[in-house]
């Protein structure tokens, strides 16, 4: 077997995007996850959100199946529904949400890495909590 063939096999074959999350959908795609689900929470025309836009459309390419990952525009939110239960202060703001439940928040611009390391640290979580 040759080296590419290989390194073609590790590589993922298609890019995959965030899901666009509304205020109707926004809770039943969470609820429904059998993955944990990364939240961009983004306002249009913000460098700093396409910049955390780019950085999760690759996280969400190279965690397919470990994770999903949606974008929520904070302007369609007008009454709050899910600004305020989730504590959305700022954009760009990622969450990470098991079932409906944040349990990591990052506010600003966050870099792969960092969204990766808090990303293994509630799958160690969700490992311990499903032991028990």
């Amino acid at each position: 077997m040759s080296f590419f063939k290989i390194l073609k096999d590790l590589l993922p074959h298609e890019k995959v995007y965030p899901v666009e999350l509304s205020n109707e959908t926004f809770y039943p795609s969470l609820k429904n996850s059998p993955v944990p689900v990364i939240v961009d929470f983004y306002v249009e025309k913000s460098q700093p959100c396409s910049m955390v836009y780019s950085t999760l459309t690759k996280f969400a390419t190279d965690f397919k199946g470990r994770a999903r990952v949606g974008a929520f525009n904070l302007a369609q939110d007008t009454e709050g529904k899910i600004i305020v239960p989730c504590k959305v202060k700022a954009a760009p703001t990622v969450g990470i949400f098991i079932k409906d439940e944040p349990v990591e928040m990052i506010e600003g611009v966050a870099g792969y890495l960092k969204i990766q390391e808090l990303f293994e640290k509630v799958e160690q979580k969700m490992a311990k909590t499903a032991k028990k």
